[in-house]
């Protein structure tokens, strides 16, 4: 048996759907005659109330919740799980959302209360369709961050390139994530199949280093019936040692493994430079092979460096030492 999720709606999310669907004559004739009705209330709080019965009668007779209960009802996982749901009004696309509170009661026995909360604007109510399409995707991630076999783990391991590089490694997990879910949602056939080649030129533009390999590597995450966070995880943080598929080094979007930062341009033929720079860069970096690579900013700083200090040595009287810069 299916258990039903509580839904509490935003009284502001309410009646401004309903504003929004009064296209109908029938429905702003009837909302006309109930509003001076309630206007001619003296009490404040009382003519408050009756104007929010008003509109979530109208929001329910006109079906403005459907979509979200369709929505919940095809991801049984979370009537299961969660609580309660609360719907809440926001005006901008970039704010509509779903997120997921977890709280713990400790006591004899510890209880975690899962509290969903889906943000959305009261017109996309008016497209039923349009909603389902959206709510379907939202709430794959709360039902993954809620599936044992999905293991989510809310905080992506810090990497030692600080933190423009995590910002990075998150949004290729984002990525990933996406593709995963509209991989599921187009086998259900709740996204059309055209869907895969945009998606795919998502998974190129966070990967770039893939070449032609992206293509392999996208199938087998938008293919996936149970993705799994580690996997993403593993494979945001590395591509070229996740997916198995990169031979060179420094590939186009990875990081240099020296200065940390991500870099579209590397040192071509690192094994190539003068001895004494790669002397240079092995003092400094005693791990460092010339099979890992580095960007061409670090290359062209340790040339330069071995120039400058050539230069001094070259002046009479210099004392300069070989380690002196």
């Amino acid at each position: 048996m299916t258990r039903s999720i509580i839904i509490h709606y935003d009284p502001r999310l309410a009646e401004e759907a309903v504003f929004h669907a009064q296209r109908d004559r029938y429905v702003a004739n009837d909302l006309d005659e109930r509003r001076r009705r309630i206007y001619e209330t003296s009490e404040p709080e009382e003519r408050e109330r009756l104007f929010h019965d008003l509109y979530r009668e109208w929001f329910t007779r006109l079906g403005l919740g459907k979509a979200i209960d369709h929505a919940l009802q095809e991801q049984p996982i979370i009537t299961a799980l969660v609580e309660a749901c609360y719907v809440v009004c926001v005006t901008a696309a970039k704010e509509e959302g779903a997120e997921l509170f977890v709280t713990s009661n400790k006591g004899f026995e510890e209880k975690r209360r899962r509290t969903l909360r889906i943000r959305i604007r009261p017109e996309s109510l008016l497209d039923r369709q349009s909603a389902i399409t959206f709510l379907r995707h939202e709430l794959y991630h709360i039902a993954d961050m809620l599936d044992p076999a999905f293991a989510y783990e809310p905080v992506l391991p810090k990497t030692d390139g600080g933190p423009t590089y995590d910002t990075l490694i998150t949004n290729r997990y984002r990525v990933l994530w996406d593709v995963t879910i509209n991989g599921r949602m187009t086998g259900r056939g709740w996204l059309p199949q055209t869907i895969c080649d945009q998606q795919l030129n998502d998974f190129r533009q966070a990967f770039p280093m893939l070449k032609d390999g992206a293509e392999k590597c996208f199938r087998r995450f938008f293919d996936a019936d149970q993705p799994r966070h580690s996997e993403l995880a593993a494979f945001a943080l590395d591509p070229r040692a996740a997916s198995g598929a990169l031979k060179e080094s420094g590939a186009a979007g990875t990081h240099c493994p020296l200065c940390r930062f991500p870099s579209h341009c590397f040192e071509p033929e690192p094994e190539k430079l003068d001895a004494e720079v790669l002397i240079d860069i092995r003092r400094d970096f005693p791990k460092w092979t010339p099979a890992r690579g580095l960007c061409a900013q670090c290359a062209d700083l340790y040339r330069v460096n071995r120039i400058s200090m050539a230069a001094a040595k070259a002046l009479p009287g210099s004392n300069t030492s070989e380690h002196g810069a």
